[in-house]
């Protein structure tokens, strides 16, 4: 199976899934939160944002290997 990593991002307040065990390949999938200055997505956005990532790696029989910034989603 091909590997992939999930990897959330605060400053640019993203979720992404991208090809390759390190992350290193072509962004599969990407999830985009409002870009609302004032405010962070909470931690049940974050999570939400895990889990779309996850199931779009499956549907692309992808297996998630890492994910970066696993704190924002409580993980």
């Amino acid at each position: 199976m091909r590997k992939a990593c999930i990897e959330l991002v605060a400053p640019t307040k993203t979720a992404l899934l991208l090809a390759g065990d390190l992350g290193t390949g072509q962004c599969l999938h990407m999830v985009v939160f409002p870009n609302n200055v004032d405010t962070m997505p909470t931690t049940e956005q974050w999570l939400r944002a895990y889990k779309r990532c996850e199931q779009k790696a499956a549907e692309l029989k992808y297996e998630v290997t890492r994910v970066r910034g696993r704190r924002l989603a409580g993980l």
